[in-house]
């Protein structure tokens, strides 16, 4: 590609700010960004296509640093219970009803959804991630940064899960990186589900070629109930310190949730330069609380948000994660300046980046970096009005009026994925309407199983609630 967007309110995010110019200009040729700048500073004559930008602000597109996206046909199907019956007797009971052709066509919506929003760059964590690389994210021309799940769980059954160590598991996970070595869209990452879900064998060895080969680990850590009993119980200590013990609390490891760790381990993870990614809408969905992202970043550490799955919080759109990151962390602190919008901002643009050790390719609007950047309406009522004198108020608007739907223009690797709000090439509509129609199978195939399993969903129905 070859275009500018010129006369738009643009955010850059380099420096300590947001990197805000009033009348700016992008330019893009090919993957790259060419210019950042005044309009005024632009040669137009150079450019094949001129986007007018204006009444629209442009930024970087959106990281969403933690999600399942194998999981969106089955929206609805497990809110408002508890945090312990929620994965094994809500969602579980359903989910066992998919085949792999639901799961696909699941990351399809899923990503479409998040596109529609604004992001650009999924941290996509899935079992056969390499199928949905290959089968949707290259295809749709989205960002992936894909781990590999690594659940070496057996059996369930007792109070304890049966671990048996798979070689099979971690080597599919490395061939991510053999398949993907010309990097483009794709950044493999290792993908060891949880403490509780791995063999210490196997931890050991991806803690072994992580650091030989610089390369990241995303792990979900601390998140909840569920798994403190399982590591109590098998290791009797915390998460965190049993990670310390095998020397994983370090710069490598991308974190997932961690509100089950102490106040002393996470000062211990910030310092140790680990990457915690949040959750907002999904864990205080699934579990009641508020993610540490403030705390996190209070102690000097890094981090990002992610949507998670689904069926937890309802939706992929991360303007809704950093909307709700600032409202609960307000409501958690008492106190209404915690976790501004200019912070919440830059956690799903330069600190998404940063956590994800992409840094040096977007998460930033900057001459040479991939060209990953979005625009969005600011003519829509809900951010109506907009002015910049004496202040820029869209800036607070963008978390606390936006709904992510107001993103009309989305380019990824400098190819134009969606224009005036449209798709450019996904048919939107036939992937909508098969959506439908294999959900209706799937909820149907599982209505034995649910009512069996007899979480408060089941409950619910029987009132009449749902």
């Amino acid at each position: 590609m070859n275009l500018a967007i010129i006369n738009t309110r643009l955010m850059t995010f380099e420096g300590d700010s947001l990197g805000l110019i009033k009348n700016g200009a992008v330019g893009v040729e090919d993957d790259k960004l060419t210019f950042v700048g005044k309009s005024r500073n632009i040669d137009e004559e150079d450019y094949e296509e001129i986007i007018d930008g204006s009444d629209h602000v442009t930024m970087p597109g959106l990281i969403d640093a933690h999600v399942h996206t194998s999981l969106s046909l089955l929206r609805g199907s497990a809110q408002d219970v508890p945090e312990k019956e929620w994965m094994n007797r809500a969602l579980g009971p359903i989910a066992q009803n998919m085949d792999e052709e639901d799961h696909l066509l699941s990351s399809k919506l899923s990503i479409m959804e998040g596109l529609k929003a604004g992001t650009t760059t999924f941290a996509e964590f899935a079992r056969d991630v390499d199928r949905l690389i290959k089968d949707v994210y290259i295809p749709f021309g989205v960002r992936v940064a894909g781990a590999e799940t690594i659940n070496e769980v057996v059996d369930k059954e007792g109070e304890l899960y049966v671990l048996e160590r798979s070689e099979d598991k971690l080597a599919k996970n490395e061939r991510l990186f053999e398949d993907h070595a010309e990097k483009g869209l794709v950044e493999p990452i290792y993908g060891p589900q949880a403490l509780d879900m791995v063999t210490l064998e196997t931890l050991e060895e991806i803690k072994r070629r992580s650091e030989e080969k610089k390369r990241r680990v995303h792990m979900h850590v601390a998140q909840g109930g569920r798994e403190e009993e399982q590591i109590k119980r098998r290791y009797g200590k915390s998460t965190v310190k049993k990670l310390d013990e095998l020397d994983m609390i370090q710069e490598d490891l991308i974190a997932a949730h961690c509100h089950g760790a102490s106040h002393e381990e996470k000062k211990l993870m910030a310092e140790r330069g680990v990457n915690m990614v949040g959750c907002p809408s999904s864990i205080s969905m699934i579990d009641g609380i508020v993610p540490p992202v403030k705390t996190f970043l209070e102690l000097g550490g890094k981090a990002a948000l992610g949507s998670d799955q689904t069926p937890g919080n309802g939706a992929h759109n991360i303007f809704r994660e950093m909307r709700t990151i600032s409202l609960l962390s307000k409501c958690h602190e008492k106190d209404p300046t915690a976790l501004p919008a200019w912070e919440a901002l830059k956690l799903s643009t330069k600190g998404g980046s940063e956590v994800l050790g992409l840094e040096d390719s977007v998460g930033t609007l900057k001459e040479g970096k991939k060209a990953d950047l979005i625009t969005v309406d600011l003519k829509k009522l809900n951010m109506t009005p907009s002015v910049d004198v004496p202040f820029s108020n869209f800036i607070p608007n963008l978390i606390y009026s936006t709904t992510g739907y107001e993103v009309d223009n989305v380019i990824v690797n400098g190819e134009e994925v969606i224009r005036d709000n449209g798709f450019v090439s996904i048919d939107e509509e036939k992937i909508r309407k098969k959506a439908e129609k294999r959900a209706e199978k799937i909820f149907s195939r599982a209505e034995v199983d649910w009512l069996e399993a007899d979480s408060e969903m089941v409950k619910y129905q029987r009132e009449g609630h749902i």
